[in-house]
């Protein structure tokens, strides 16, 4: 438990904008005492922001982690369609898609793309509830339901906090199963590692990639968003490797 909040702040703290902040605060700290380094870290954490938030540059970072696998072949029969857990925010003033943040919302219309193709499949949703009084998994399962998936094809994980506990609270319904396992292109190496780590053979299915081969030229928040991905996946992959 403790590693995992441990994990969770750390991440956090090295995403570009908190770099950015910690940065000009120990700056400003310095400043006074060491004038050079104080301006240098300044200087140094607007730098940093403002490349993080430009297109060219955020595309840059990101595409490593996006070219990994191509769209899934919608012909391969499988018997599972995995749909890996992210982020929601209940309102019951809302309708249940709007529910899902859209990294989320991509995953889950993906997956239902290649369930549709399978009418035998099933589907699994997994995700805990995080700061919310509701599962992911059950807010998933609400809207696949809503758009027309039969309740009875759609088997929760509602404890899974991450992809390596997705992996291994599924790995008893895989054994013998051919599934597709579905998250954003940029989380895909690191989810199938920890699923072949749980000796499964997962099919990959990219669900949404950011990084663009044209590149506009602003400076803005979708471009630090895509640089914080870029971020997040790279801590994500050593730690999976330290681990390992």
């Amino acid at each position: 438990m403790l590693t995992f909040y441990l994990k969770k702040v750390i991440g956090m703290l090295l995403m570009p904008i908190p770099l950015t902040i910690s940065g000009i605060i120990l700056g400003l700290l310095l400043i006074k005492r060491f004038p050079r380094i104080g301006h240098g870290l300044i200087i140094s954490s607007l730098v940093l922001l403002t490349l993080t938030s430009w297109h060219p540059i955020a595309d840059r970072l990101l595409t490593p982690f996006e070219n990994d696998y191509p769209m899934f072949d919608i012909n391969h029969p499988v018997d599972v369609v995995i749909v890996l857990g992210g982020c929601h925010s209940s309102n019951d003033n809302m309708p249940e898609a709007s529910q899902l943040c859209s990294s989320s919302v991509y995953r889950l219309l993906e997956g239902l793309r290649v369930l549709k193709h399978n009418p035998n499949a099933l589907l699994f949703v997994s995700g805990y509830e995080g700061s919310d009084q509701r599962t992911h998994a059950e807010v998933s399962k609400e809207v696949a339901i809503a758009l027309g998936v039969d309740s009875k094809r759609i088997v929760t994980f509602p404890q899974a906090r991450d992809t390596q506990e997705e992996a291994q609270q599924m790995k008893p319904f895989l054994q013998t199963k051919s599934f597709a396992l579905v998250t954003e292109a940029s989380h895909l190496k690191r989810a199938v590692n920890f699923f072949e780590q749980a000796g499964l053979n997962p099919l990959p299915a990219p669900a949404v990639q950011l990084a663009s081969d044209s590149s506009d030229w602003r400076v803005n928040a979708s471009a630090q968003y895509k640089s914080e991905r870029a971020f997040y996946e790279a801590l994500g992959q050593l730690w999976q490797w330290l681990r390992s």
